[in-house]
């Protein structure tokens, strides 16, 4: 069976330049409180060439430095997903993509206590814009 959408939020976890962190929050999500994820996926500054908000989308060679960890039905069972496993678009032979849309199976996410985590600290102000599909 095909994965049908019935909602669509986009969101970012946005890095400022020059932080030293490798851990970056989920900002506070009020619109997706108490909804069932479903899918989720993320774009490369080869995707789109700027956020709503402005910002520039991490780079692919960023995005194979990250991990999504999602705190989800009052647990850390999401834990470390490579951040490129989310990225379904197809730029170039080089860059890294995946076919299917990674999908959940309705788990309530705590938002602002879900994470980015990079292996080492990011360069530069970017953004990290994802796709989440959610009932």
């Amino acid at each position: 069976m095909a994965f049908k959408s019935q909602k669509f939020e986009f969101v970012e976890v946005i890095i400022p330049a020059g932080v030293t962190a490798t851990r970056f929050n989920f900002p506070d999500l009020p619109k997706l409180r108490y909804t069932a994820l479903m899918g989720m996926e993320t774009y490369t500054a080869s995707d789109i060439t700027a956020t709503p908000t402005g910002n520039t989308p991490i780079a692919v060679a960023d995005m194979q430095n990250a991990f999504l960890v999602l705190y989800a039905d009052e647990r850390q069972d999401l834990y470390r997903i490579p951040l490129i496993t989310l990225h379904r678009t197809q730029n170039a032979a080089n860059d890294p993509f995946v076919r299917s849309l990674f999908e959940f199976v309705g788990q309530k996410v705590t938002w602002d206590k879900s994470y980015v985590e990079f292996a080492t600290a990011p360069t530069g102000q970017l953004s990290i814009p994802f796709a989440v599909y959610y009932v």
